[in-house]
């Protein structure tokens, strides 16, 4: 097996190729162990315990009294990251801001109900419901178009 290690401007960000004659299970190993290495991760506090959130994981995150909060199906997670690193972080991932402390993963929502005035409801898997803020309605009908 060779290994190189390539330093140049025109790579904004590392890439790692893996060049092979044909997959098998050596080859398969390296590829899961590599993806494994990269792969995103949110830590989440409850109380004095911490756990580690995927993305899919994630229904929607909210700032509340100056922190920021991951709710899953099932539980809700202080975060230590602020909103717009989230944001940032987790574009990517499917997840679009709704308001100015809201944040929800694309592939979590249920349905949309837009008889509200001015707003647009969002009901989530798990029964949670938020709302779009007008200054939002254009930013996620982008993502889910």
């Amino acid at each position: 097996m060779k290994i190189k290690y390539i330093i140049k401007e025109k790579y904004p960000e590392p890439e790692i190729h893996l060049c092979v004659r044909e997959k098998n299970r050596e080859t398969e190993g390296i590829y899961e162990a590599i993806e494994k290495l990269f792969e995103l991760r949110i830590v989440g506090y409850k109380g004095q315990e911490s756990e580690i959130l995927s993305p899919a994981q994630i229904v929607w995150i909210y700032s509340e009294n100056k922190k920021v909060f991951a709710r899953t199906a099932m539980e809700c997670y202080e975060v230590k990251d602020r909103l717009y690193v989230l944001e940032e972080l987790l574009s990517e991932q499917k997840f679009v801001r709704i308001s100015n402390s809201e944040l929800v993963n694309v592939q979590q929502i249920e349905k949309f109900d837009m008889s509200y005035v001015g707003t647009i409801q969002v009901r989530m898997k798990n029964g949670d419901v938020t709302y779009v803020s007008r200054r939002f309605v254009r930013k996620i009908k982008e993502v889910l178009c």
